[in-house]
């Protein structure tokens, strides 16, 4: 029966192709995906403020639809409101919907932390302001981001990106940043949780994907610890370690 252990809201700012298909290769039996829109069209700073005008209406509907937990999807979108608006907008959520709630750069930051990473780089799919903006975010939370690159996607072609491709330039990254303990790997549409497994497998490098990191908050709140192989260090130590 699908959502019997539990269901999972999300509020995507674009489409939801690559989450999906993600989420059901790691999420345990019985955990199900509740997924809405916000329809958003481009990088624009106008674009994010649509789609941010569009989250308390979201999740109150995931709220009517008796979800037990709503992730909010969408970093640059909240880096761009400056630090402090992750609680913010975690508060609105969750006043609205009744329901706990977490937004996708709190959830990677918590899984950094989880992680016991301090010195990171980032491999993204986006243009260098957003790269900037993400490292300056993560800094001012006590992070050392030692390098930030990204492939510079066009909004719209963000999926294109194999995993092998983001594979490849994910240890490019990684050799030119040096040492550290974390790579990000930041976009939901991105294919980058299919690339953590190989990338820590062949640069020894915790990879943290975004998606992993937002469902990883999910399934420690909501108790959800069975094992997951195969898909990262971060999602394997939901069993390992026990939920947190």
């Amino acid at each position: 029966m699908f959502g019997w252990r539990a269901r999972i809201g999300y509020i995507s700012p674009t489409v939801m192709e690559v989450l999906p298909y993600e989420f059901y290769r790691f999420a345990p039996d019985g955990v199900g995906l509740v997924g809405m829109t916000c329809g958003i069209d481009d990088w624009r700073p106008d674009e994010f403020e649509k789609g941010l005008a569009q989250v308390k209406g979201a999740a109150g509907y995931l709220g009517s639809r008796s979800v037990d937990y709503i992730i909010h999807g969408g970093g640059p979108l909240v880096v761009a409101r400056g630090k402090g608006y992750e609680e913010i907008i975690v508060r609105e959520i969750e006043t609205v919907s009744g329901v706990p709630a977490t937004t996708g750069v709190r959830a990677g930051m918590e899984a950094m932390r989880h992680m016991g990473a301090q010195r990171i780089a980032i491999a993204s799919c986006y243009p260098p302001g957003h790269n900037e903006a993400l490292k300056n975010y993560l800094s001012s939370f006590g992070f050392e981001v030692v390098r930030a690159e990204g492939t510079n996607m066009p909004f719209k072609d963000i999926q294109k990106q194999s995993p092998a491709d983001i594979i490849a330039f994910t240890r490019d990254v990684l050799a030119a940043a040096g040492p550290c303990d974390a790579v990000y790997l930041p976009c939901p549409q991105w294919q980058g949780a299919q690339a953590v497994e190989a990338i820590e497998r062949e640069t020894g490098v915790t990879a943290i994907a975004y998606t992993h990191a937002n469902f990883f908050q999910a399934f420690s709140r909501l108790g959800i610890d069975a094992p997951i192989e195969g898909h990262g260090r971060l999602l394997a130590s939901l069993s390992k370690e026990g939920a947190r």
